[in-house]
């Protein structure tokens, strides 16, 4: 194999495969497969997915059934399954830097993989947290001029953790690794453009099915050059306007794991309206009897960023609501919580909700820091009350417990699985010790 950046990373990967995960490094992996185990079932009852498992069984095989389903398809549709449910409900992890979603497409690419062949425990949760750690670098070595350019910066560096993800559980060597990264570099997809729609947790499952398929012609033999990364015209310089392989060099890769700067969500929306959402939960228990018809005008001093990336005035459906800061803000002041019902088709048009947030305005302010914002209600007789977020919960500041994690998950499997949701979170936490078919027979009741 050549020696380029990516040869160099892929043959630093596989040493690392073979080797002994940190502490720290596994449990920060079992928190991201947990907490994505539990938005993937979450949503696996949304008809989006039933439209896309209908055209998993037209077209594809029938290996196997995956998040308790009936529908049987193959490994392929499995995984664009499996990382869609993930992303759905925009409720999974997220690495601030980047704003990758890194669970999705890693954990979707391996789960069809270690139930057909069998995988044994540590390997999975080895491909979880390499995966995981390859995408957020190829991610950081173009962050930020790539996301700022409107893509979809999980869909197209997940695709390559996928196939990281994938190539472990391969047991590939260097120069196979390399080439599957290098086929996936040719299979990204997402467009920022796609928010608010089906379409975005398309992008998440599209990557975990492609780097599943491009790990899955490099072990049959395809070979592809390594220098599609960074040779000109090549991935970074297609997809970016200034990036850097700093990221991909074996120096540091091992010692440094940007898997511990992963963080999870406690509402279901665009993270950069978190801090204006929890904002409006704490001041909703101050509203002292208030009636919403006293209400004048909200007011959500912010990040630039939330107007950027979730500034629309309406929504009309819940994944429209998902990236509507003001909606997000309207429910937390109106029911003191931002949980999926509240960011549901129905909240989305409720009259009393849409008539607040008529009256919900944001003030971009670029001395607000992203995990930063101010909530100001202004009432007819003008009075105020405000609340201040300096650091969001679920950020690196204030992460999410492992308790605080466990009950998230229960309450998104709870109405799916009944009584196992408790179970299948301890499962979820002993990846490494468990084996996915392990966890897997939680989920279908065996």
């Amino acid at each position: 194999m050549s020696t380029t950046p990516l040869a160099s990373f892929a043959e630093r990967l596989v040493e690392l495969s073979q080797s002994s995960l940190p502490e720290a490094v596994v449990h920060e992996t079992r928190r991201t497969f947990m907490n994505v185990l539990g938005t993937a079932i979450g949503a696996s009852r949304s008809s989006e997915l039933d439209a896309l498992l209908r055209t998993g069984v037209a077209l594809g095989g029938t290996e196997l059934a995956v998040l308790g389903r009936h529908e049987r398809v193959d490994r392929y549709y499995a995984a664009l399954a499996l990382g869609f449910a993930a992303h759905f409900d925009d409720f999974d992890d997220t690495h601030l830097v980047t704003v990758i979603h890194p669970g999705a497409a890693t954990m979707a690419a391996i789960y069809p993989i270690a139930l057909c062949e069998e995988s044994p425990a540590d390997q999975v949760l080895m491909a979880m947290a390499l995966g995981v750690e390859a995408q957020l670098r190829v991610g950081l070595a173009m962050t930020p001029s790539h996301y700022d350019l409107g893509w979809h910066i999980t869909g197209t560096c997940g695709v390559i953790g996928a196939a990281v993800a994938a190539g472990v559980l391969f047991e590939l060597d260097a120069d196979q690794l390399g080439a599957a990264m290098a086929i996936a570099a040719g299979m990204t997809v997402g467009q920022r453009e796609a928010f608010g729609t089906p379409i975005k947790p398309f992008h998440a499952g599209k990557a975990a099915a492609n780097g599943l398929l491009a790990a899955s012609l490099a072990r049959a033999g395809l070979i592809a050059d390594t220098g599609l990364l960074t040779d000109d015209g090549g991935y970074f310089s297609v997809l970016s306007k200034e990036w850097s392989t700093q990221w991909l060099d074996p120096a540091d890769l091992g010692d440094r794991w940007t898997v511990l700067d992963n963080t999870y969500k406690p509402f279901p929306c665009g993270i950069v309206a978190h801090p204006a959402i929890e904002a409006a939960t704490l001041l909703h228990p101050v509203l002292h009897g208030r009636t919403d018809e006293e209400i004048v005008e909200v007011r959500v001093a912010c990040n630039p960023l939330v107007v950027e990336l979730m500034g629309r005035s309406s929504a009309s459906t819940g994944l429209e609501a998902r990236f509507c800061a003001i909606h997000g803000v309207t429910v937390g002041l109106l029911c003191g919580r931002g949980g999926l019902h509240e960011f549901s088709d129905e909240m989305s048009v409720d009259p009393r909700v849409v008539a607040v947030r008529d009256r919900t305005r944001l003030y971009p302010d670029e001395s607000i820091g992203r995990q930063g914002a101010t909530v100001t209600v202004v009432f007819a007789d003008g009075a105020q009350i405000s609340e201040t977020v300096v650091a969001a919960s679920g950020s690196m500041e204030r992460p999410l417990t492992d308790e605080q994690l466990t009950d998230k998950f229960e309450s998104l499997v709870a109405p799916i699985l009944g009584n196992r949701a408790g179970l299948l979170a301890s499962y979820a936490m002993e990846l490494g010790d468990r084996t996915i078919a392990e966890i897997d027979a939680v989920v279908v009741g065996r």
